[in-house]
């Protein structure tokens, strides 16, 4: 199978055409000397979406309908995906975990499983439940991943806070088990995440979670957190991309100091996301979308708090284009090679290069709306049966 359009390598767009056989891109080949004005008008090629933080989509959750909620995120864009779950006692977060170990017949990859927290600062738990989280120790950490032998429960992610009592020991764990600490929900100084990356080997990849969100952040005298994600190379960075947990100066400055390559663009989703829904209930409690975001409460509340987003990820990347904050180029390569780097998969995903994962996405030029979705060269429907 050829498509032909603008395709997204090394960050930009040009125009050419790629191979499909065998579930792979067999060929990747660029089209020199296209008239300008022919080019603007053709399709966008770019790899498939991944998103590292998202708890749920299109009225799935992953813990209920692992299989519904990969197809929701592959009609919409997203080919590869971290379930992310909720923190809970660590006996019962394994078990959620291993819960998410299934087989599936199509629709978007699962990319392993990502924990927000239990080991994170009660102090800035945001929209977690205080009652839920744990202090950090090797033992509760083992209750989660289960045996030595096993295999972490196909947990690839789990979000921590550097500063805590204990996590340095997670850390060194984490990184013996393949697992890939992010840090965020912390209180933590700029000295003390940069001291938390300073581990034996250094063979582990590090991320931030929801940079700026529930962290400590830039000041100029104490820096925190969102300072060393903006200058630490080290470290990819998350990006909520729904214009309301992050503003568009705080996006251009990260942008600005990270580039594209080191800013994943994730949609923190929650199951009411992808719906069309105003309110939906989720984990026990009412929400209501506004603005393409999430808040605990009804319509009527009084209070409401932030508790994720109800924008999927190529709808971020339409978003962020569409004010102007983000080129199109940008924003799809904050969703695609990003994340595959942040996992060590960018000869697999989210790249266009012979031999990747045919996992595509072809967009209108312009809009970005999403014409056509391919899942390991199998096109995928856009509306979910």
């Amino acid at each position: 199978m050829l498509l032909a359009g603008n395709l997204l390598i090394d960050g930009a767009l040009a125009a050419g055409r790629v191979e499909i056989a065998g579930g792979v891109l067999r060929a990747v080949e660029l089209t020199p000397g296209i008239d300008p004005a022919v080019i603007a008008g053709l399709p966008i090629i770019a790899p498939g979406l991944i998103d590292l933080h998202i708890h749920g989509f299109g009225g799935c959750d992953p813990l209920v309908d692992m299989a519904g909620m990969a197809s929701a995120l592959a009609s919409a864009g997203t080919t590869a995906f971290q379930p992310t779950l909720f923190p809970a006692a660590p006996a019962q977060l394994g078990a959620h975990a291993a819960a998410c170990q299934v087989e599936l017949a199509a629709g978007a990859r699962v990319l392993g499983t990502h924990l927000e927290g239990p080991f994170v600062n009660p102090k800035s738990a945001g929209a977690l439940p205080l009652a839920d989280l744990a202090e950090p120790s090797v033992q509760a950490l083992r209750e989660i991943l289960g045996p030595a032998t096993g295999d972490g429960r196909g947990i690839r992610t789990i979000t921590l806070a550097p500063e805590l009592a204990g996590a340095n020991d997670l850390i060194a764990e984490l990184e013996v088990a393949g697992v890939r600490a992010s840090f965020g929900h912390s209180m933590a100084s700029a000295k003390q995440a940069r001291d938390a990356l300073r581990k034996p080997g250094g063979s582990s990849r590090f991320g931030v979670t929801h940079l700026f969100n529930a962290m400590t952040g830039l000041g100029h005298r104490d820096p925190g957190l969102a300072s060393l994600a903006l200058t630490e190379d080290a470290l990819v960075v998350e990006l909520i991309g729904d214009l309301v947990h992050v503003g568009p100066e705080a996006i251009d400055l990260a942008l600005r100091a990270r580039g594209p390559a080191g800013i994943a663009l994730v949609s923190d989703a929650l199951e009411g996301a992808g719906t069309g829904c105003d309110v939906f209930h989720s984990h026990g409690r009412a929400h209501v979308i506004r603005d393409g975001a999430a808040w605990y409460g009804t319509p009527d509340s009084k209070s409401q708090q932030l508790a994720g987003s109800a924008t999927g990820l190529l709808e971020a990347v339409q978003r962020l284009t569409a004010a102007g904050v983000v080129s199109p180029a940008d924003a799809l390569t904050m969703a695609t090679l990003a994340p595959a780097r942040a996992l060590g998969l960018e000869s697999e995903i989210g790249v266009l290069i012979p031999g990747a994962k045919a996992d595509l996405i072809v967009l209108e030029a312009g809009t970005l709306a999403l014409q056509r979705v391919f899942t390991g060269g199998v096109e995928h429907p856009l509306v979910s049966p």
